[in-house]
């Protein structure tokens, strides 16, 4: 009796050593879930890129404008065009000379003026930047610099007003 239940332990212990070891020849098993495939969403009106670009390019993006306010904003610009032009051809181009030159035509409270935004220098050019809130979603939205004057009429920017905001990546 006692061998036969030497035999019955043996066999015990040899069944359960083969449990869970990999026979020759078998593929392994996987070690995690396979990696899921990109997501099959696409905000629409993107075309290539990752899927949520536009979503994440939306401060970016200047609002639409009524027609009334659009209307406004480019007679706007017709207006600040050679004031602008007469103050970088002085060599007049730092803020306070824009934000004065900007207060002879429009209220204090629709005008701001800051210096010149840092796009890849590694220190801010001279000059300044400006926007010039026109009715309830309008604005005119521009830079001077000691070579050019822009001035062009937009819609609000989502978190920063006239001004578009600074460059992010």
């Amino acid at each position: 009796m006692r061998r036969a239940v030497r035999v019955l332990v043996l066999v015990l212990v040899l069944a359960l050593a083969g449990c869970g070891t990999q026979h020759a020849g078998a593929p392994p098993p996987p070690s995690s879930s396979p990696p899921g495939g990109a997501s099959p969403y696409v905000e629409p009106g993107v075309v290539d890129g990752a899927p949520h670009e536009g979503e994440n390019g939306a401060p970016r993006r200047a609002r639409a404008m009524s027609d009334a306010d659009a209307r406004a904003a480019r007679r706007a610009v017709a207006r600040v065009r050679p004031v602008l032009d007469r103050l970088r051809r002085d060599g007049r181009i730092a803020p306070d000379d824009v934000r004065a030159a900007l207060l002879g035509l429009f209220p204090a409270a629709a005008v701001t003026v800051g210096p010149a935004q840092r796009r890849s220098a590694p220190t801010p050019p001279p000059g300044a930047e400006y926007g010039v809130r026109i009715g309830t979603t309008g604005c005119v939205t521009g830079a001077v610099a000691a070579s050019r004057v822009w001035a062009d009429a937009n819609g609000l920017y989502p978190e920063t007003g006239c001004l578009p905001p600074a460059f992010a990546h």
